[in-house]
């Protein structure tokens, strides 16, 4: 159909970029692009998207803009292009406002092909001037999921991409991600507008890696399990673990028992120090990262052999993305995640604290009002100010301001340099229940990708990556052998799982997480621990199966939670004001009442409240 473009296609592809094939995927979105059709390009980590844009580019007249939140990409990218003589180059906070400001006056004179900025740049009335007096004909979103509440790394500046694109009259646009599901798919083109996608999915298969589950339940044993993977891999790894503290313990560690580069890299590091220590990784070949999750988007290191999760991570989209950061060169890589039952507790606590409460909502609203009074209307902050006034992290204040911005309650435009302007409106109780509604919605999805990410690390008879791919609805069969423990232990002539598996799951059947089974055991009986043990399955899981169970109706909360603890409970939701959140709930409670009780109960009550607003 678009077979006139393909001649051009392949011969460019060698002038401009030294390349004699595309990969999979690469012409179809290029081809789609060119014809002037919107395009959703969903390709694993390493597969190439960023040549999709950049080829794009050169092909048509005019300025590409490409949206990323990745700084790091921004500069290696730009180099890169500037290298082979392509005018291109990126505006961030990172640049001097001088600076910035000399690159917007080019961009407004048309002066550069590829255009890369981070999203909170659409907040800057002079930059979205001088983007409409320049010719964008086409927009690239890059890292796509972040448009979607329903992504695993949701960021509120990208909403509004949707109106930046019909301020522009609405050009060809290629929204490309690595980690999103069929219903993250249809948000990303809901959200931007997308006039009737071609839409280009690769296989999510990849065959040169391998994944593993090692069941480590406690601290020491964990430590071995990193130690034998570092030991029998070899050359250049990245272990993920949940915290900044444990990024720091765990290099310390590592470092005083390997006479191997170890490295930390987390979000709490100053700028130029993270920069610093990224380089420093990328240029040795026995090199280990020690990270959070802040590492690894954009950074481009083909060789890097093994990937470990130390910590349960909080989604399958976040793993897959991070896991398949290792063997980007097409070569052996192992994937390990180190699964402690326990460390669910950390995601329940990132879900619980990670979204503000309607009381931090309204202190942050009434915060801005009492300061814009002062200025007469307007007020100018950065955002280490608004942090300190508000008194809330990052990641609330900036999810709290996307949720005033919706709603209508403040209006918010880039001012000089880092800082914000507000305009602040009346926050009525129709908005904060908007929102609070927005919230616990999100909350309930976090949760259900939680469930997920458990089944997956105690299945033990089913192929993980086929687990994996199938997340993503990719249904192909996984044919690379061996591609995770399931298939080399069947190759070993292996019928059950090893030691330390049989005894976190002694009896796991095939379809071991519907809520049907948890809900058939509980009727005859059986307590939550031992349904955990007849599943196979952690009580945690249990917990969350009766929770849900419990909110349908279909489970009575005597089953599993004494009348003596929900009293308990009740009386510390009622202390605390809202069911919302578990943790100050938790914190007024006998050390002995589990998380899984508390949700429980907290499940019974939005019940009653549900059941009471409909009558």
């Amino acid at each position: 159909m678009l077979r006139k473009h393909e001649v051009e296609v392949g011969a460019q592809l060698q002038q401009w970029f030294g390349l004699k094939a595309f990969r999979p995927g690469q012409r179809e979105a290029i081809e789609h692009a060119l014809a002037g059709r919107d395009v959703l390009v969903v390709m694993p980590t390493g597969s190439g998207k960023s040549l999709i844009y950049q080829y794009c580019a050169l092909a048509r007249s005019g300025t590409t803009l490409v949206i990323s939140p990745l700084i790091a990409l921004m500069k290696d990218q730009v180099d890169r292009l500037q290298a082979r003589g392509i005018p291109a180059t990126y505006i961030n906070s990172a640049l001097t406002a001088e600076e910035q400001a000399r690159r917007v006056q080019s961009l407004r004179a048309g002066a550069y092909r590829l255009v890369y900025v981070a999203p909170e740049r659409l907040r800057s009335p002079l930059f979205a001037e001088a983007v409409r007096q320049a010719h964008v004909s086409l927009l690239a979103v890059d890292e796509a999921h972040c448009i979607s509440q329903w992504g695993h790394d949701f960021r509120p500046d990208y909403l509004r991409l949707g109106e930046f694109r019909r301020q522009l009259g609405m050009p060809t646009t290629l929204a490309l991600t690595a980690t999103a599901t069929p219903e993250v798919q249809e948000d990303i083109a809901r959200q931007l507008g997308l006039v009737r996608p071609a839409r280009v999915i690769t296989g999510f298969q990849r065959p040169n890696l391998v994944f593993h589950v090692r069941l480590t339940p406690d601290p020491d044993s964990k430590l071995a399990a990193l130690r034998k993977v570092i030991t029998a891999v070899g050359g250049a790894g990245i272990v993920y673990v949940g915290t900044r503290r444990e990024a720091e313990e765990l290099t310390a560690t590592l470092q005083a028992k390997f006479r191997l580069p170890v490295y930390c890299y987390h979000g709490g590091m100053e700028r130029s120090q993270r920069a610093q220590v990224q380089d420093a990784y990328l240029h040795d070949p026995q090199a280990i990262m020690v990270a959070t999750n802040a590492f690894g988007m954009g950074v481009d290191r083909p060789d890097v052999r093994f990937v470990v999760h130390y910590t349960l991570p909080g989604s399958l989209e976040a793993y897959y993305q991070e896991a398949g950061r290792a063997g980007r060169d097409g070569k052996l890589a192992q994937c390990v995640l180190l699964y402690d039952p326990r460390d669910r507790g950390l995601q329940e606590w990132f879900i619980e604290n990670d979204m503000p409460t309607a009381h931090e909502l309204q202190a942050l609203h009434a915060a801005l009002t009492q300061r814009a009074a002062q200025a007469g209307g307007r007020v100018t902050l950065s955002a280490e100010e608004l942090s300190a006034l508000s008194r809330l992290p990052e990641t609330k204040l900036r999810v709290g301001l996307a949720h005033l911005e919706r709603v209508g309650a403040v209006e918010m435009h880039s001012a000089a340099a880092r800082d914000l302007a507000f305009v602040v409106k009346p926050l009525t109780e129709a908005m904060l229940s908007d929102v609070m509604s927005s919230i616990h919605l999100w909350r309930a999805h976090k949760r259900a990708q939680l469930d997920k990410m458990v089944a997956y690390a105690e299945t033990t008879t089913r192929c993980r990556q086929q687990m994996l791919v199938e997340h993503f609805g990719d249904r192909s069969p996984i044919t690379a052998r061996p591609c995770c423990d399931f298939h080399i232990r069947q190759a070993r002539g292996e019928a059950h799982p090893d030691h330390s598996h049989a005894r976190a799951q002694p009896k796991a059947a095939s379809h071991v997480h519907t809520l049907d089974d948890t809900a058939a055991l509980l009727a005859q009986g059986l307590s939550i621990s031992e349904v955990a043990a007849r599943r196979g399955l952690v009580v945690s899981t249990i917990y969350t199966h009766a929770a849900k169970l419990i909110a349908e109706g279909r489970l009575s909360l005597r089953a599993v939670v004494s009348e003596q603890v929900e009293l308990a409970v009740r009386r510390a939701i009622a202390e605390v004001g809202s069911a919302e959140r578990l943790a100050p709930i938790k914190a007024l409670l006998p050390e002995e009442v589990e998380y899984g009780a508390i949700r429980c109960v907290v499940a019974q009550v939005q019940r009653e409240q549900s059941v009471k607003a409909n009558h």
